[in-house]
């Protein structure tokens, strides 16, 4: 039982004001004796693990590890896991908050916060921890059941939970993931589906049915799921990228490249996906999509090897040959590249400079690039053979 007047508290926040102008309102409330600040998630976790704390008050945007983070991790550790959260947010990030709020939140405070609001969701939060209802109790026996291995009496557990809580899409989704565990596909997709049909928040589940339609390579209804999610996240991200990479194998380009423009429209770390994207569209023939976005990439990155490499392959490919030289040579000017590439990589950089001037009747450049070459290699036999050809 939590004594809501001598609790321990964690405020977690990045923001020095907002921590001691929490901190004020839980003392003039007389709401805990115990009360520690951290300023972000990372620093969060390093206090809960060392002593005990009653209940977090936790702000979705910070540096390091943020709020959404920082509550996978408690709830994901055995000791941490039933402690009460409540989460703060801006009027701007609702919906993220939301996003989550039936999974692993016990309450979210809207920004500014008031004495009021504080106190309210405080009070309704301990009271629910002291006091659980019957599902609550339910789904903590089904919880004890499925990890000792009993799924039968885990999935029973759950339907008794859902019995006080017909519309609650969270146990609809534990219900669906305890079929997964024994391998009905079809009581997993029809608990997922409900999930999202009584709360059409609920990205978890629907990113979960995402995954079961990959799974059983069912990409219309993936990417019929993926497209209803309304929060931009790292996992969306991923899945996008995934769903579009299948397409492609698929043979569906145009719906592919739909998804990765778009992506790359919302997303913050464009970097990243621009990385991926290239890699998948070079291995499956995109080579006029990849063009664009290699050019930008190297204007924003040019200290790149590895970028220009790509770009020059790129253009051998497409029959751009003096295009691809320009990269080469770029390449080989680097003055990174003995850095940056491994000995095979700089041979295979030079040879394609060597055999690009013989193309083009240069034999003493041809003779500097595999002279090049042999000063690495001394017995590498293409370069010897070229060598005797060119002499």
């Amino acid at each position: 039982m939590i004594d809501i007047n001598t609790m321990s508290v964690l405020i977690v926040d990045d923001m020095k004001s907002m921590r001691l102008s929490i901190r004020n309102m839980f003392k003039q409330l007389h709401l805990g004796n115990n009360i520690r600040h951290a300023e972000n998630g990372k620093e969060a976790l390093r206090i809960l693990n060392k002593v005990h704390i009653d209940m977090a008050v936790i702000d979705w945007n910070m540096p390091v590890m943020n709020g959404i983070e920082l509550l996978t991790k408690i709830r994901n550790t055995k000791e941490l896991r039933d402690m009460p959260v409540i989460m703060i947010t801006a009027e701007a990030e609702r919906d993220i908050v939301i996003n989550v709020a039936e999974s692993d939140i016990d309450a979210y405070l809207l920004k500014p916060l008031t004495m009021k609001s504080l106190e309210e969701k405080v009070k309704i939060v301990i009271e629910s921890a002291n006091n659980p209802d019957k599902a609550t109790i339910h789904l903590q026996k089904a919880r004890e059941f499925e990890e000792a291995g009993d799924i039968k009496n885990a999935i029973e557990q759950t339907k008794l939970a859902l019995q006080e809580r017909p519309r609650a899409s969270r146990i609809l989704r534990n219900l669906g993931l305890l079929y997964q565990k024994i391998n009905n596909d079809k009581m997993t997709e029809k608990c997922l589906q409900k999930a999202v049909a009584v709360n059409r928040e609920d990205d978890v589940s629907r990113f979960l049915l995402v995954d079961f339609y990959l799974k059983n390579n069912d990409l219309v209804n993936a990417l019929n799921y993926y497209e209803q999610a309304r929060v931009l996240g790292s996992q969306i991200i991923s899945k996008g990228v995934e769903i579009g990479e299948r397409l492609i194998e698929k043979g569906m380009s145009s719906q592919a490249l739909e998804i990765f423009t778009r992506l790359m429209k919302k997303s913050k770390d464009t970097v990243s996906i621009r990385d991926s994207v290239i890699d998948i569209c070079m291995q499956s023939g995109e080579y006029e999509y990849v063009k664009e976005l290699l050019a930008n990439l190297i204007q924003e990155q040019p200290e790149r090897i590895d970028l220009k490499l790509k770009a020059a392959k790129l253009y051998t490919k497409v029959g751009e040959p003096d295009k691809a030289l320009e990269f080469y040579e770029n390449i080989n000017s680097s003055a990174k590249i003995d850095r940056d590439l491994t000995a095979e990589e700089l041979i295979d950089v030079k040879l394609k400079l060597a055999r690009a001037y013989i193309d083009k009747k240069r034999p003493f450049i041809v003779e500097e690039y595999l002279n090049q070459i042999l000063k690495i290699d001394p017995k590498h036999s293409e370069a010897l053979e070229l060598r005797r050809g060119n002499i």
